[in-house]
């Protein structure tokens, strides 16, 4: 048999029990709520690094990833255009430094780039070059370059565009939606990702 005074105890131990595993269910439920709000939101973009209205765009999604670095995931596809005579290359070469972790660096020298390449007669030598800028390892690029596996990658995203419903470049989606008509400025896009990230 317990005293008055142990029953006290056993009663305001109980009670505590009770209330630290109540507060931990509701602290968890609160964290798996903010969670579930804090998931960053998806924008893929479709682009052609031959393509003005990409290059112009470029910074535009860089100002943007700056902006919401922890809210916003980006995805770049690749998707050149048949009009567009160095864009598949270009593609392969951004794919090239992918495979040794180099992909946005290639990627923004690329764009950045876009006028001096574009207009020349032979744009591999300029992004081998490119290739030694960052220190990439030139034999494997070179074979990267022109390798079925890397030649596969871009034209399977290319073809994820088309039954997406891409026939244009830049195209972006978010969250699965089509943006259309694009943004026409930086502020007119951040607009856009708020209203997403407010949903």
């Amino acid at each position: 048999m317990y005293t008055p005074n142990q029953m006290k105890k056993i009663a305001i131990t109980c009670v505590l029990i009770a209330g630290l595993i109540f507060g931990m269910g509701t602290w968890s439920q609160t964290t798996a709520q903010e969670n579930s709000s804090n998931q960053p939101i998806t924008i893929v973009e479709y682009s052609d690094y031959q393509c003005p209205a990409c290059a112009y765009f470029h910074p535009i999604v860089e100002k943007l990833k700056d902006k919401y670095s922890d809210q916003v995931q980006f995805e770049m596809k690749y998707f050149p255009l048949n009009s567009h005579r160095y864009a598949a290359l270009a593609a392969r070469a951004a794919q090239a430094a992918k495979n040794q972790g180099k992909f946005y660096e290639m990627h923004s020298l690329l764009f950045e780039n876009q006028k001096r390449w574009s207009s020349s007669g032979s744009p591999t030598s300029i992004f081998v070059n490119y290739a030694r800028e960052l220190d990439l390892d030139i034999d494997q690029f070179k074979n990267d370059l022109n390798a079925t596996e890397t030649q596969k990658v871009v034209m399977e995203q290319r073809q994820e565009g088309r039954s997406a419903g891409v026939d244009a470049t830049p195209t972006f989606f978010i969250e699965g939606e089509k943006v259309d008509p694009l943004p026409r400025n930086f502020q007119e896009f951040d607009q856009l990702v708020q209203q997403y990230i407010g949903e």
